[in-house]
């Protein structure tokens, strides 16, 4: 999401950013721990928004302008009817997921152990590098795909069957992973969804899509790039202790701290590993000049995932004030796994045609309000949309990002992902059958 080619942003104004970020990450912790109302780490989010509004590009300002503008005619619908909506909430919308999303950045100071191993070859090549990229995406998100492409790239140079599977491995671990974006997004706008049965959920899913992800080829013409020219990534089996150390951290969380929020867990796991690794491997003074290197330089890298959550929040508090009081047209009256599928259907091909995730999601949860869907239904197809859909989204951060730094075209990779993106889709209707069934949804 982050932009390839950042606008520079003056001395005082970055740190400013990265003080604020590291305010809304600690007082959203706080939130979560239910010491303290959402609202102090909402004002802290939005100076970083302000400070950080330089940083966008052109497009980027357009979209963050567009979604505020919509959301904020929203509003003035609302109290055209005489509703009364929640003001605060402009405030408290997003601002667990973007404590969260701040949080678990640190965990790029822990890496990925790269060493100087030989490149391996061939289908286990491909299949390791499938892998590596959705444990560790599904860890430190999008530092995995830079730090992989930069490895198996040849004079910088990336393949297009390259790219497609790191950035189909990478939006795979949105279907389960409780450090990923989507997840944050999900447990937020579906009320009641519970981490442990989404990530339950979601893990066999995900083996299934990585199956197809790594069967189907970019091109119709599976003879286009030569099984044996594929070079990967030289996976270590001992670099695997992060995410089974996180995702301990986070099953025991939740058993030791139950009125801690989801996200709160999951910030805490992530913020307090990364600062112990960083001070192991480094030592207290280099550790701690890590961390603060990070939180200057890094932290303000987020402004595209600042903005576009900061909002897409104006943009869902417009419309709960406006549906949430009455119910709109629907064509159906229940929620189960075939409402689901259609909903599914129609979420992913708006994401074809260039629209983020986060805004069907935002459009879909206020639109469903009154019908009370069932949290795991409907936290499941947000996680499939972002997972999937993204895969065929031109404007998706891990194509532009692709992009910008091996000149590869995100228009292509997204049309590449294409027949991938509607075999993984008829896989999720399965798996929504399978859940609807479990629930009772029918």
């Amino acid at each position: 999401m982050s932009d390839p080619l950042p606008h520079a942003l003056s001395r005082p104004r970055a740190a400013g950013a990265a003080w604020a970020m590291c305010a809304m990450i600690l007082l959203a912790l706080l939130y979560g721990a239910r010491a303290l109302p959402a609202w102090p780490a909402g004002i802290a989010a939005w100076t970083a928004g302000v400070l950080l509004w330089p940083r966008l590009d052109r497009r980027q300002k357009r979209f963050a302008m567009g979604l505020s503008a919509l959301g904020g005619l929203a509003l003035a619908g609302a109290v055209w009817q005489g509703l009364a909506p929640e003001w605060s909430r402009l405030l408290t919308q997003n601002t667990a997921l973007l404590g969260m999303l701040g949080a678990v950045s640190f965990l790029q100071l822990v890496g990925l152990g790269v060493g100087a191993d030989d490149l391996p070859r061939g289908a286990k090549a491909r299949w390791l590098t499938l892998g590596g990229v959705h444990l560790f995406g599904a860890v430190i998100n999008m530092s995995a795909i830079f730090i992989m492409a930069e490895r198996i790239s040849a004079g910088g140079r990336l393949s297009p069957r390259q790219a497609a599977v790191l950035a189909r491995g990478f939006l795979a671990a949105a279907l389960w992973s409780p450090f990923f974006a989507a997840m944050a997004v999900a447990l937020t706008y579906a009320p009641g969804a519970r981490v442990g049965e989404v990530v339950l959920a979601g893990l066999p899913l995900a083996l299934g899509v990585l199956w197809l992800a790594g069967r189907m080829p970019v091109r119709r013409d599976p003879a286009a790039e030569a099984e044996a020219a594929f070079i990967g990534f030289p996976m270590r089996l001992g670099a695997l202790w992060l995410p089974v150390v996180l995702s301990v951290a986070v099953i025991v969380g939740h058993a030791w701290l139950p009125g801690w929020s989801s996200l709160g867990i999951i910030s805490a796991a992530a913020l307090g590993l990364a600062l112990l690794a960083a001070l192991a491997a480094n030592g207290l003074r280099d550790g701690a000049g890590r961390v603060l290197r990070h939180a200057e330089h890094r932290l303000p890298a987020m402004s595209g995932e600042m903005l576009l959550f900061l909002s897409a929040g104006v943009f869902a508090t417009g419309l709960q004030a406006l549906f949430g009081a009455q119910a709109g047209w629907m064509p159906f009256s229940h929620f189960g796994p075939l409402q689901a599928a259609l909903l599914l259907a129609g979420m992913m091909l708006l994401s074809a045609l260039g629209i983020h995730a986060v805004v069907s999601i935002v459009m879909v949860s206020a639109w469903l309000a009154p019908l009370s869907p069932d949290p795991l239904l409907l936290a499941m197809i947000f996680l499939q949309s972002w997972a999937i859909g993204l895969a065929a989204n031109p404007m998706a951060g891990v194509h532009l990002s692709l992009q910008g730094r091996f000149g590869l075209s995100a228009l292509a990779l997204a049309r590449g992902n294409l027949r991938y993106c509607m075999a993984a889709y008829g896989l999720c209707v399965l798996w929504l059958a399978v859940v609807g069934t479990w629930r009772g949804l029918w």
